[in-house]
């Protein structure tokens, strides 16, 4: 595949698994817009923007998650953590501007903080329940000044996955490449190495059809000369090369 093609392609969705800054959760972060810090108040957490107290959580404590920007403003999770309940955590979001700070209600009661994201210049948070995989990945969306439930999916991959095709750049047209490099080209669910679809891969010489572009990945197309079975998935688009 060529830069003729796929020149000046970025993807809209940018996403971040919590690991990716689980290890130390922040109580004081620099954004564009003015630092964030949580500090100890008389009703519990205080939530301070560029040294200003915007609110009072009611909470032991929080933390901040910073979302990676896409636009002209800057958006922080904030997870309150409730001590002595049963639902030990509950989560609102921080935009920041050159306008005063908005800050949503509270959302996700009950629930992990599963990553994070965009879909084009709006933010997406994903929460799960870590002690019950079968509960699925809630994804939060802002909209308007507001936190919506933007959609429910089975896993952090079907989740990111869904956003990808959703956000992806199209290709001027569809192309014909075929696999190259050495060893299986495993197919992924989402543009993220973690989201392997099981069994599901094709080898050097395999011809496939790509119509989306998501940062270093496309979404490829490939039918089984013998069988006729058909998959779809994401691919590197540097293991892949025009006919």
């Amino acid at each position: 595949m060529t830069n003729k093609h796929i020149r000046k392609l970025t993807a809209a969705f940018l996403f971040a698994p919590l690991l990716a800054f689980a290890a130390a959760p922040a109580t004081g972060i620099d954004a564009r817009h003015g630092r964030v810090d949580v500090v100890a108040g008389a009703q519990g957490a205080d939530l301070l923007v560029a040294g200003k107290k915007i609110a009072s959580l009611g909470a032991a404590g929080a933390s901040l998650f910073p979302i990676a920007s896409v636009g002209e403003r800057d958006y922080v999770v904030v997870q309150a953590q409730r001590a002595g309940t049963s639902c030990k955590n509950a989560y609102l979001l921080l935009e920041l501007s050159d306008a005063a700070p908005m800050l949503s209600k509270e959302f996700g009661r009950c629930r992990d903080l599963a990553g994070v994201g965009n879909a084009g210049a709006a933010p997406v948070v994903h929460l799960n329940n870590r002690a019950d995989p079968q509960a699925g990945v809630e994804s939060y969306q802002w909209k308007e000044g507001e936190v919506i439930m933007a959609f429910e999916s089975p896993s952090l991959c079907s989740a990111n996955g869904f956003l990808a095709q959703k956000n992806a750049q199209p290709l001027s047209a569809p192309l014909s490449s075929h696999v190259a490099g050495t060893g299986r080209l495993q197919f992924l669910s989402a543009p993220d190495p973690l989201c392997a679809m099981p069994g599901v891969f094709v080898v050097p010489g395999d011809s496939v059809s790509t119509s989306l572009a998501s940062g270093a990945f496309v979404y490829a197309n490939y039918t089984n000369p013998k069988s006729g079975r058909k998959v779809q998935g994401w691919v590197p688009r540097a293991r892949l090369a025009e006919h």
